[in-house]
């Protein structure tokens, strides 16, 4: 199993971020919950201070459980590391305001408070942090001053009052507080552990093993984005499909270990001839594709496909021999409304059987009138 770092890499704190504002449903009822028991308590005892803590826990509840719902409308153009991190900070806020006053009120109830006010804030007190622990040890920093805010006031006051039934109630919170630091780094890791472990298992079923490109799976979901992101923002593209010229004489006369490597190698020089922008991708055996985007105009797509004939072109030195292979590139433009992924890559196949066809190592375009045009 992979070794979860101890810190959680940047491209997985949207998730665990994510994970965190689950809890939702233990938000609103331990915050009920210690709304009721003070109320009760002051009820009870005619206490004004336990009374305004019920305010207080309600009021704090609520601005919580707004947070929640402001980032649940927000998540789905939350991306970066620091997105996240600006959120992480609004949950951390309402959860330490939560904790701070819970552990605030067990200190006060147990150094004034009867025993049965004890009994109903003791119940939350320790209700709360086994809900809390599980969903916030994602960001073990933030659970481990939560567990402070929520133990420490009351560990104080239970040996301040040294009685010998708050001096246990001490021993045990304090015993609580150390296994509560325990479970948090325990679960810290475990759930980072299976997040990496998803994701890579994810990465492999979407990249090709060979060349690390994305797969034919992947560069089609991607395709079928770039189709909707063109309705939708009138946004032109274009798709390149790439065919290596006389790879198989390469396998036979110097076997597939020298075939993989120019494979690799290949790869690496359609990602530096393409934009960052660009997807490139292993369609399979020495199928490649490609979409440009965003395009502005069709003279760029001739660009770039004239100047991967032309990289691809140039000779590749392996185990000390000069290898040369061409490429056979079919191009297709992709202008609002567009196609659907399916037939723009048979317009893109086409094409590359033009380029084929018309001799090799060039590239094949439709033109405007939608006959091909080889280069």
């Amino acid at each position: 199993m992979t070794t979860a770092p101890a810190r959680a890499p940047d491209n997985v704190l949207p998730e665990l971020v994510d994970i965190m504002f689950t809890s939702l449903a233990s938000v609103v009822t331990v915050g009920i919950a210690l709304a009721a028991a003070a109320w009760m308590s002051s009820a009870l005892y005619e206490d004004q201070i336990v009374a305004a803590a019920g305010i207080a826990a309600a009021i704090v509840t609520t601005g919580r459980v707004l947070i929640t719902v402001a980032y649940r409308r927000a998540r789905p153009r939350i991306q970066s590391a620091e997105q996240a991190r600006r959120w992480e900070r609004r949950y951390a806020l309402g959860g330490f305001a939560f904790c701070a006053l819970l552990g605030g009120v067990a200190a006060y109830v147990f150094l004034t408070g009867e025993a049965s006010a004890q009994l109903l804030i003791a119940t939350v007190l320790v209700a709360y942090p086994c809900g809390m622990i599980i969903r916030v040890a994602v960001r073990p920093m933030i659970a481990r001053i939560q567990l402070v805010l929520t133990l420490a006031p009351p560990i104080v006051a239970s040996l301040v009052n040294a009685e010998p039934e708050h001096l246990l109630m001490a021993v045990m919170l304090i015993a609580y507080l150390v296994i509560g630091f325990e479970m948090i780094s325990h679960l810290h890791m475990t759930i980072l552990d299976r997040i990496v472990a998803h994701r890579e298992l994810a990465r492999q079923a979407l990249h090709d093993d060979l060349t690390l490109l994305p797969n034919r799976a992947l560069f089609r979901q991607r395709l079928q984005e770039e189709c909707d992101r063109s309705r939708r923002y009138s946004q032109s593209f274009a798709v390149l499909y790439l065919d290596l010229d006389h790879f198989k004489a390469v396998n036979d006369t110097l076997g597939h270990a020298a075939g993989d490597e120019l494979l690799r190698q290949i790869a690496l020089r359609l990602k530096a001839a393409s934009r960052s922008s660009d997807i490139v991708a292993r369609l399979s055996g020495d199928e490649f594709a490609l979409i440009q985007t965003p395009l502005t105009e069709q003279a760029e797509a001739c660009v770039l496909a004239q100047r991967l004939v032309e990289t691809i072109a140039a000779p590749v030195i392996i185990d000390g021999r000069e290898i040369r292979v061409g490429v056979s590139v079919g191009v297709t433009i992709c202008r609002p409304p567009g196609d659907e992924p399916d037939a723009l890559l048979q317009k893109a196949d086409r094409e590359l059987y033009a380029a084929k066809e018309a001799g090799r190592g060039r590239y094949s375009i439709s033109s405007a009138a939608g006959q091909p045009a080889a280069v």
